[in-house]
């Protein structure tokens, strides 16, 4: 597991594995972005969801423990054991609006993340039981959190995009009018 001497070195792995995961949807467009293919469990639309999703929840966490509410984590109405349908949730709220428009969104919910954890002070960052929200058994620093959801599904969904680039567009040819 990734440790970080600071925030910015958090700071500066996200933003280069954001970067390198949007730099993979050149050339997908919404008319082939839900096109499922065997070699790939997700759909370049359902990975933009995941991501919009999963930085949107933590974000939100943040905000409940801040203004003194009770979290219910990973989220109301959602259990630990019911990822599947919380993600298909994601793509309906997330993925329905266009992938230009889901793509926008994610790079502004990553700003607003970077944009937290440059206030965030080195302890509230690294160091366990500085969030209820993040107080679990395993007892994880907030940067764990963002590393998990954050950093890690960016770079395996940057190459799960390639590889879905690969198998479902080489043989697509422009359409010439």
């Amino acid at each position: 597991m990734q440790v970080y001497k600071n925030s910015q070195e958090l700071i500066d792995q996200i933003k280069e594995s954001y970067h390198k995961f949007i730099d993979e949807y050149e050339g997908i467009s919404d008319d082939v972005a839900d096109e499922r293919i065997d070699q790939v469990d997700k759909t370049p639309r359902e990975m933009l969801s995941y991501q919009v999703g999963w930085i949107n929840m933590i974000l939100s966490w943040e905000k409940a423990e801040a203004g003194g509410a009770k979290i219910t984590t990973p989220t109301p109405g959602y259990k630990w054991d019911q990822m599947r349908q919380l993600y298909h949730d994601f793509n309906i709220k997330y993925g329905s609006d266009g992938i230009e428009n889901e793509k926008a969104e994610l790079g502004s919910v990553v700003a607003e993340l970077i944009a937290w954890i440059e206030d965030m002070s080195h302890d509230e960052l690294f160091t366990p039981g500085e969030r209820k929200w993040a107080t679990t058994k395993a007892m994880w620093p907030v940067a764990k959190w963002i590393r998990i959801n954050a950093v890690s599904p960016f770079n395996n969904y940057s190459r799960q995009v390639r590889k879905w680039k690969n198998f479902n567009l080489r043989d697509k040819k422009p359409v010439n009018s």
